[in-house]
């Protein structure tokens, strides 16, 4: 028996494989399932091995890779350990709790409509953000490195603890007036306006000076959130969605909108907490990922016409402040 424990034994073809455990599975059905993988030359001796001494221990749930020839012992105390093959999904900034969701179904972690349930109830951050209707902007953007078959709540749950021990510390200090709620939502917004991580607190001086000045915001992100939120989003806006009523569309209406339109990083969330002190109201996009600033409609106007000259007047493309407020 003790030569059978440690005699490796490789009986797959090619250089690795997989074995996948499911949860609830017992030690027989274990052992039959890696003997048909050829990870095991025969399943009652290792059966045997962990009635006699590894009693009380369990074989933990996951997928199993090998590759090299393995003693049946080993390949029980891999499995006793957990070590299971774990998934690297990237979530980057920017990307909204329904793109999430569509990209962790796509690496096969549940389905895009139970991500769409799940993220909707803001449960997990309401100690955080009583005003929170959702948990969009809290979804912190990251590489995530999963066991296969993980739930989407057990997911979500490390997704929110990753936002929590990142927005501490010195964004907990917000030095702007504005309370975790209005923080996280000007920083969506800022995450999805600017591209170069030195502009972003110049973008979120341009929202806060808008809100003082009782002027709407006229963010593009936001009216594509709400037309996400109502199903009509098709890649493009046009001007009558900028017309649309809606409490999201910050054409329509003035202030921040209802909660955070994206999931932002931590470059936007520091930016929202500590803006730069600016007379700015208006930026325009100057073509190759940076934007131009002016304090006066005047200035701004002039700005528009040196780079936007070329834009299509029947579809607004998703730019960044160029309309006179209110319009």
């Amino acid at each position: 028996m003790w030569h059978a424990l440690r005699t490796p034994f490789k009986g797959f073809a090619g250089e690795k494989t997989q074995v996948e455990i499911r949860k609830g599975s017992n030690s027989r059905s274990i052992m039959k399932k890696l003997r048909l993988a050829g990870v095991l030359r025969d399943d009652f001796v290792p059966l045997l091995y962990m009635m006699a001494v590894r009693r009380g221990e369990s074989l933990k749930a996951g997928v199993y890779e090998f590759t090299n020839p393995l003693p049946p012992a080993d390949v029980l105390d891999k499995l006793i350990r957990g070590d299971v093959v774990l998934r690297s999904v990237t979530i980057r900034e920017g990307l909204d709790r329904f793109a999430v969701g569509q990209l962790m179904a796509a690496e096969g972690f549940g389905k895009s409509s139970e991500w769409r349930k799940l993220t909707s109830d803001p449960e997990l951050v309401k100690d955080l953000d009583p005003r929170a209707e959702s948990l969009e902007g809290y979804l912190y953007p990251d590489t995530y490195k999963l066991s296969p078959g993980t739930a989407p709540s057990a997911i979500i749950k490390k997704m929110v603890e990753n936002f929590r021990s990142h927005y501490g510390g010195e964004l907990a200090l917000i030095a702007t007036g504005l309370d975790v709620h209005d923080t996280v939502t000007l920083a969506s917004i800022v995450e999805t306006e600017a591209q170069l991580p030195a502009e972003r607190p110049l973008v979120a001086s341009v929202y806060l000076n808008r809100t003082r000045f009782n002027m709407p915001l006229q963010a593009d992100p936001t009216v594509i959130y709400a037309m996400k939120l109502d199903n009509r989003w098709n890649g493009n806006i046009r001007r009558e969605d900028l017309k649309r009523d809606s409490p999201y569309n910050t054409y329509a209406r003035k202030g921040f909108p209802p909660g955070p339109i994206a999931n932002p990083g931590l470059p936007s969330l520091r930016a929202a907490s500590a803006p730069a002190s600016t007379s700015f109201l208006y930026f325009v996009s100057k073509n190759d990922g940076s934007h131009v600033f002016a304090s006066s409609l005047a200035e701004h106007n002039r700005n528009v016409q040196i780079y936007q000259k070329s834009r299509n007047s029947s579809n607004v493309e998703r730019r960044t402040q160029n309309a006179e407020p209110g319009k």
